[in-house]
């Protein structure tokens, strides 16, 4: 038991660096939002558009994924179905 502990105080002990940047950057966007709101709210809108263009990018990508694999069952299930008859 103690093994899945210390592995895991491995794991997240060594990414200390990559929450404290986080912080960072959260702390800096936020004096930059209570500075200069009005710009913040440009930017604000500008990334939220940036982000639902990147998901809609990643939907359209997957239904392709989904297709093949909605295909590729039926495939393997005919496939089945043949050798047990």
């Amino acid at each position: 038991m103690i093994n899945i502990f210390d592995d895991y105080v491995k794991k997240v002990g060594g990414n200390w660096w990559i929450v404290f940047i986080t912080g960072l950057i959260a702390v800096a966007l936020g004096l930059s939002f209570i500075i200069w709101p009005l710009e913040a709210i440009k930017v604000l809108v500008y990334f939220i558009g940036f982000l639902i263009i990147i998901i809609g990018l990643g939907y359209i990508k997957n239904s392709f994924r989904i297709k093949k694999a909605a295909d590729n069952y039926e495939r393997i299930k005919k496939d089945i179905k043949s050798k047990l008859d």
